[in-house]
């Protein structure tokens, strides 16, 4: 009796403290049932199922497209991002538009060329094991000789000069006689009897100038002011002293700032006059360092190196410089500065054997060249007016002034007076070519150096 009062009491116990666990009553370990909850019997095997075909593999998934790593972020001293460079906004441009490169060549910078698409980066190789480096000094590469560079051409970055640009200025080089007025002329050569009188006057006009000197005649080329066409003149009238000649002649530029002879006469010197009169060469091959020729054969002689702007021209070192080539030439046509006043000017005048004064063919530059020709008389340079040829340049296809009337005023006391007419080669500024120059502008220039070479041969030892 008691050992089971004692059973029933400890299962009440034990059920007591399982409810208060929260344990079902299921789940009591009872004194008929020892040995713990029984485990259930297992489930009944399935019957085998029929075979089925089996499925295509499914094809793996292809590796998702890695994401661009972001720009890192550049933090300035001031805690601002930088300002995004042009390479973020490529995207952004129209494929049809090209913008330039706009870097100044000035300022150094290189322009930058037009990329082609860039392709993929190839992998990264993997990461290798640092080297220990040599002990001593790394071994240099080899070198070889310097790659040539290419030659630059005219209007390029460090194309030195005006002359360089000349052929980009011009628009149209055209002849100096329209076509019509070159037909015109042929027709009334071939059919006329004035041609055996004009080559009469060429003959007389080129045996003036073939005439023979003792020494170096200095031709002086002056105006009143500048833009009045001496330069032109000077070039002109030169040139064809030496094709007529046949021997050397040289054109000195002469102007204190930067003058226009060179350009005009299609060349660009290394060297000028100033470096002339500084080296003092010894013989002519030394001296033609300093000069440059012409297409038509003239001598040149520039006061600027390599187109710019020097020193001021004294006239101890223009003495110095063309007494050195007075030795080589028959003859020096001297491209002056604008006005009279200058000491430059007044020394050149004071060792010319004959002047040519060219003045625009206007009322104004009629009047001014009768004031200089009138000042020359009272300050000391009366004894140059007899060899002193006036020269009127015409720079409009019409003409303003009446140049009988100008003529008439300006050859008091014999001084010979000659038109240049309007040419539209000469007007353009461009270099001289004598093939383009009008018939009537070439015709004048004879004349200017038959008449001022003349004088210049029978005037006395300067």
């Amino acid at each position: 009796m008691r050992a089971e009062g004692s059973s029933v009491s400890d299962q009440g116990w034990q059920n007591a403290v399982l409810q208060d666990l929260g344990v079902p009553h299921a789940g009591l370990v009872t004194a008929a049932n020892p040995a713990g909850p029984q485990v259930p019997p297992p489930p009944p095997p399935m019957p085998p199922a029929a075979p089925s075909p089996a499925p295509n593999p499914a094809p793996p998934p292809a590796p998702a497209p890695e994401a661009p790593l972001p720009a890192p972020v550049v933090v300035t001293e001031n805690g601002r991002e930088p300002h995004p460079q042009p390479e973020q906004y490529a995207d952004l441009a129209h494929p049809d538009l090209a913008f330039p490169d706009l870097a100044h060549p000035s300022l150094g910078w290189s322009p930058a060329a037009p990329q082609a698409a860039q392709p993929a980066p190839p992998p990264a190789a993997p990461p290798q094991a640092p080297q220990t480096p040599p002990i001593g000094p790394s071994p240099e590469p080899p070198q070889g000789p310097p790659a040539p560079q290419a030659p630059q051409g005219p209007g390029q970055p460090g194309q030195w000069g005006p002359a360089g640009y000349t052929d980009d200025l011009v628009r149209n080089k055209r002849h100096g006689d329209p076509l019509i007025r070159r037909m015109g002329r042929g027709i009334t050569r071939a059919v006329g009897a004035s041609a055996a009188q004009d080559a009469r006057e060429s003959a007389d006009l080129a045996a003036r100038i073939r005439r023979p000197v003792p020494t170096c005649r200095r031709i002086a080329v002056t105006s009143i002011r500048g833009g009045a066409g001496k330069t032109t003149v000077a070039g002109l009238m030169a040139t064809m002293i030496t094709q007529i000649r046949q021997d050397r002649v040289l054109a000195a530029d002469a102007d204190s700032g930067l003058g226009s002879l060179p350009l005009r006469m299609g060349v660009q010197a290394e060297l000028s006059l100033q470096d002339l009169a500084r080296a003092r060469p010894r013989s002519w091959e030394d001296a033609t360092r300093f000069l440059a020729r012409s297409a038509g054969g003239l001598w040149v002689l520039s006061n600027t190196s390599r187109g710019r702007i020097g020193t001021e021209l004294e006239i101890e070192a223009f003495r110095a410089a063309t007494g050195e080539m007075s030795r080589y030439f028959s003859a020096i046509v001297i491209d002056c500065g604008a006005g009279l006043l200058p000491e430059l000017q007044r020394g050149i005048l004071a060792e010319a054997h004959a002047q040519v004064l060219v003045t625009p063919a206007t009322v104004d530059g009629a009047l001014s060249a009768r004031g200089a020709l009138d000042w020359m008389a009272g300050n000391g340079f009366g004894g140059l007016l007899p060899r002193t040829v006036v020269t009127l340049v015409t720079h409009t296809p019409h003409e303003d002034a009446d140049l009988d009337r100008a003529q008439h005023m300006l050859s008091a006391g014999g001084i010979p007076v000659v038109h240049v007419p309007y040419d539209r080669h000469l007007a353009g500024g461009s270099p001289i070519d004598l093939p383009m120059t009008g018939e009537a502008a070439r015709n004048a220039a004879i004349r200017i150096a038959a008449e001022v070479f003349g004088r210049a041969a029978a005037a006395p030892e300067r």
